[in-house]
């Protein structure tokens, strides 16, 4: 009758106890966080931001750390995520902005499927600006003059300078770049510009302000042109610069630039890896809005002059869903683009 009624307990404690959740599963854990691009750019100036915060709104207070992992514009590190990756929980990532176009285009190195990875939110979209050295090509006129292809510094076909002189090419109907892929990340393609290696690249405003805010300030950069903020607009850091629908002149220009809208801004978005549990990526949803919303956390933001403008992880599902079921005319568009 003892055996009996201790082997009925056991059975009742396992049942009432069950698989770990929330603060039960995450207290004393480390949960990764995987940057998809070089240390010291954007991508990892917000992720680092983000793991001295993001601990406090997560039941259990986990230790985050942060490692890079670059290569092939992203694509290395999304791979990673969906096939490699632990999917208990205890890895997130930073997903570089684009990356799922690979999918669209139909890229045979895309081996990820983003309806399948579970989206955790964006810390903020920025613009896009394109750029040249000042000294060689001061207007935008002295760029379609030019006799030979200005280099264009970029890590991927997903990098802003690729994508906004891409777009750019198709607007005013000539090759204008000869693109220099393979850098880690902005921060090596922006050193090459600054020592004269190549002499055009993109960026998002803020990552550009941290890279190369010097030599704009003192006068040696000429910025070409900028996408349009979501209201048709320029944006407040470059008022006197041009955007991409100055340069449209017919309905098919302006389509290309809304279709392509969503690589002419750069997110910082975050993930998971796919088969996560639920209840876990939900806990982690809801700690990364609730940093989006720390006082502490805009406030270093703030210091680091890194914009927040932050979406829910449930936008980001959206936004991944509408992308990969684009239609037929839209997804040539964007491989009219990329490839």
């Amino acid at each position: 009758m003892r055996l009996f009624m201790a082997m009925t307990a056991l059975i009742v404690a396992v049942m009432i106890s069950g698989p770990l959740h929330g603060a039960d599963f995450y207290k004393g854990k480390k949960i990764r966080l995987i940057v998809s691009s070089s240390p010291g750019g954007g991508n990892d100036t917000y992720s680092r931001l983000i793991a001295r915060h993001i601990s406090r709104h997560i039941p259990g207070n986990p230790s985050i750390i942060v490692q890079n992992m670059p290569g092939a514009g992203g694509v290395m590190a999304a791979d990673y995520l969906y096939r490699k990756a632990k999917r208990d929980g205890t890895v997130m990532e930073q997903i570089n902005w684009g990356v799922w176009f690979h999918q669209v285009v139909g890229d045979k190195r895309a081996r990820f499927d983003f309806n399948k990875i579970n989206a955790l939110g964006v810390a903020a979209i920025e613009s896009a600006i394109l750029f040249t050295r000042k000294s060689e090509f001061p207007t935008w006129e002295s760029v379609m003059a030019s006799k030979k292809l200005i280099t264009s510094g970029n890590s991927g076909r997903q990098s802003l300078g690729h994508t906004m002189g891409k777009v750019m090419e198709k607007l005013v109907g000539k090759k204008i770049f000869d693109y220099i892929f393979g850098y880690p990340g902005a921060r090596q393609y922006s050193l090459a510009f600054r020592q004269g290696e190549v002499q055009s690249s993109g960026n998002t405003p803020g990552s550009f302000r941290d890279q190369l805010g010097d030599m704009w300030d003192d006068g040696k950069i000429a910025m070409l042109v900028q996408a349009p903020t979501p209201e048709g607009g320029r944006t407040k850091e470059f008022p006197d610069t041009p955007t991409l629908l100055d340069f449209a002149k017919t309905d098919e220009h302006r389509q290309l630039i809304k279709v392509t809208f969503g690589l002419t801004h750069y997110g910082r978005p975050y993930a998971m890896p796919p088969g996560t549990p639920k209840d876990r990526v939900e806990l982690l949803r809801k700690a990364f809005t609730a940093t989006m919303n720390d006082p502490k956390f805009l406030a270093e933001a703030k210091r680091r002059k890194r914009d927040i403008i932050p979406s829910t992880g449930a936008e980001l599902q959206q936004l991944w869903k509408d992308v990969l079921s684009a239609p037929a005319e839209n997804v040539a568009i964007i491989k009219d683009i990329w490839l």
